[in-house]
């Protein structure tokens, strides 16, 4: 993608110009937080006013650029334009915006740089150390060796995979005084300076038929990047690239325009461009079954891509690995009482004053990183005392990896998950990694380690073939790390015993790989959620929220669902709760967790989870990426409900957040349908 990202790169510290409210200026270092805070008040600095430009329609159209030396705030612009544009009796239309997101983990960012003899060792909460490694060997003036370390991790969401400027300050002070820099951010430094979320608008309009057919999607996204283009610039080819959701489209026009404005600057959040794509297709089918007067699910139905049809080539050059998205749509209609819901709709009780809606939405996520030619790295050895070492280049913030990449080497050895010890987030002790985003870590990583543990096990098992004096296929495996021929249970090997053995004649029983699937995957989930409105008060209640999930093959299934209901708490928050907002002149007004509403676990609804599996074919677990879909979905079944529910008042659309203020201002004056 053509970019001028290069052009408007970040400075460590602030260079001639302060681009947004938070931008770093100058550095203090001191022995305790109180020198600092001190010493950084007599910091003395002198600003010049100019005009901001802190809304992204106002930076497309030019009306201040915020790098003086370049002829707009475009950082890059991308068109997809498929068939030909034939007229279509039935035409929707709807705008929409998605407020930024302040990714909200319990741990904020925080570094320690310390050197020793020219080298240096940072530890950093980061979600890809081998990335942080490439990026500061390149930009550090290092004599020795640089180790990346990450210890556990208290959340990321995506928000600590960029490199931030932070990091360079604190190794360079370090290696200047050469002397261990800490630096740990406070809560109102992540709100206002760290990567925020989403930041995008769109208008979208959906053509067919009266009888329910599709004819022509176009969608025009604007996005806006901050002040600098961070990660972020990347974030809305995702929305570009799924724009067509779950649906077939002969014709196709997607445009994309990303922007700098004098904001803090976004990046990837859990979900990063689906649920933008997400929304706008969904929100557009409902529109367009209410213009034509037809059951959403029914329209949803004659258009979804079918199980028969995949693999499934999409228009933006999408490539759905398999699944059933009308079988998932059924079973999710089903588990949320569809019938009972339309019935009490159309027949309300003499008490129910309150409407109630229901809303669906087909999330198709995109899992495995923005390449296909993305993979991981994986190592087994096994030691001289009979323990299975693992060392991957997918590094946990709370995903269970350790919990899973065990099970799976022990399985493949048939021997306890105790006896496996996983080693991640230590550039010292994994030699390569892609690092842990975009839901890939286990079709790479795990998968990794999956093909590396079955070489080493067959290694162990032809070794001790050898030695026993027998054909590797006349061994069993006793279920604690041993070899017997069957039938002579006195002739046991351990795994230590051959690990010894193997060691000696200099050929340890050890294996690497860096896996590459060549493919990416796309979990998808059917989301139907039933809400209800306070007609007093523009409350809005989730009564029941499911999701009917496909991630291939599931390893675990509590950390499964653990991760479906940790994003549909996060897609609630953007439906309902969240919005980051700036004034005019660019000064943010939502500084602190004060003014900031995040979801608690009181707000949580009641959520019914169910699943199907259709094993991915591009790695041999069959697994999918499982961590964003409930971020994808949610907001926009939650959307369609609340529309559903408001239609016959004459409400059509509502921003997110849906604050019971602006449900109430929507509803103000109207009248009660008849």
């Amino acid at each position: 993608i053509p970019m001028a990202e290069a052009a408007m790169a970040r400075p460590p510290l602030a260079d001639g110009f302060v681009r947004y409210v938070g931008e770093p200026l100058a550095v203090v270092i001191a022995e305790s937080e109180r020198q600092a805070v001190d010493a950084a008040e007599s910091v003395d600095y002198e600003i010049e006013p100019t005009q901001a430009v802190a809304e992204a329609g106002a930076a497309l159209a030019g009306m201040h650029n915020i790098f003086a030396d370049l002829p707009d705030n475009i950082v890059y612009s991308k068109s997809t334009e498929v068939g030909n544009r034939s007229e279509w009796p039935v035409e929707v239309s709807l705008e929409f915006r998605h407020p930024r997101l302040a990714p909200s983990p319990i741990e904020g960012l925080a570094v320690t740089a310390a050197p020793e003899d020219g080298s240096l060792t940072i530890w950093c909460s980061h979600q890809a150390p081998h990335n942080l490694h490439r990026q500061l060997t390149s930009l550090l003036d290092l004599e020795g060796d640089l180790r990346i370390r990450v210890p556990n991790v208290g959340g990321a969401f995506g928000s600590k995979g960029p490199l931030y400027p932070e990091y360079v300050v604190v190794a360079t002070a370090a290696l200047r005084l050469n002397r261990p820099v800490s630096w740990v951010e406070r809560r109102s430094e992540h709100m206002t300076g760290g990567a925020h979320g989403r930041g995008q608008q769109a208008r979208i309009t959906l053509a067919g038929d009266h009888d329910g057919s599709f004819g022509r999607i176009t969608v025009e996204v604007l996005a806006d990047t901050g002040a600098y283009p961070h990660h972020a610039a990347l974030v809305p080819f995702a929305t570009h690239f799924m724009a067509t959701g779950a649906y077939r489209f002969e014709e196709v026009d997607v445009t994309t325009n990303v922007v700098a404005t004098n904001t803090a600057p976004t990046g990837p959040y859990r979900g990063a461009g689906r649920p933008e794509a997400c929304f706008a297709i969904e929100r557009a089918v409902d529109t367009f079954a209410r213009a034509i007067d037809m059951d959403p699910a029914e329209v949803r139905r004659k258009n979804v891509i079918t199980a028969g049809q995949m693999p499934h080539t999409t228009p933006t050059g999408a490539i759905y690995d398999g699944g059933d998205y009308r079988r998932a749509l059924d079973t999710a209609l089903e588990l949320a009482g569809e019938s009972a819901v339309r019935a009490e709709q159309k027949s309300p009780g003499e008490q129910a004053s309150n409407p109630i809606g229901l809303g669906m939405a087909l999330a198709v996520d995109r899992a495995g990183g923005g390449s296909v030619e993305l993979g991981e790295f994986g190592a087994v050895s096994v030691e001289t005392n009979g323990s299975i070492t693992v060392r991957t280049g997918s590094t946990s913030s709370g995903q269970g990896h350790e919990t899973v990449w065990s099970r799976l080497c022990a399985a493949a050895f048939d021997v306890p998950a105790s006896r496996v010890t996983v080693l991640s987030g230590d550039t010292a002790e994994v030699a390569e990694g892609g690092g842990t985003y975009g839901s890939r870590s286990t079709q790479t990583g795990a998968a990794a380690v999956w093909r590396t543990a079955e070489r080493v096990e067959a290694a162990a098992r032809s070794l001790a073939a050898c030695r026993l004096e027998a054909n590797p296929e006349d061994l069993r495996t006793t279920g604690d790390g041993a070899y017997e021929v069957v039938g002579s249970p006195g002739s046991a090997l351990t795994l230590a015993d051959l690990a010894a053995a193997a060691a000696a004649e200099g050929e340890p029983l050890a294996d690497q790989e860096y896996f590459v699937p060549g493919a990416q995957t796309f979990p998808y989930a059917a989301q139907v959620a039933v809400v209800e409105v306070d007609r007093e008060t523009g409350e809005v209640s989730v009564r029941r929220f499911v999701s009917v999930d496909d991630c291939g093959t599931i390893l675990d299934p509590m950390i499964v669902d653990g991760q479906i209901r940790g994003a549909l708490a996060q897609g609630f928050g953007q439906a309902l709760y969240e919005a980051f907002v700036y004034r005019d002149d660019g000064q943010p007004e939502s500084g602190s967790l004060a003014d900031y509403l995040l979801p608690t676990a009181a707000d949580m609804p009641e959520v019914v989870l169910d699943r199907l599996e259709t094993p991915a074919p591009s790695n041999p677990l069959g697994v999918k990426g499982i961590g964003e879909t409930g971020a994808v979905g949610a907001p926009a079944a939650i959307v369609n409900a609340v529309i559903d529910a408001l239609a016959p008042y004459g409400v059509e659309s509502i921003d997110m957040p849906l604050t019971p203020a602006r449900v109430w201002t929507a509803l103000d004056g109207v009248k009660p349908p008849a």
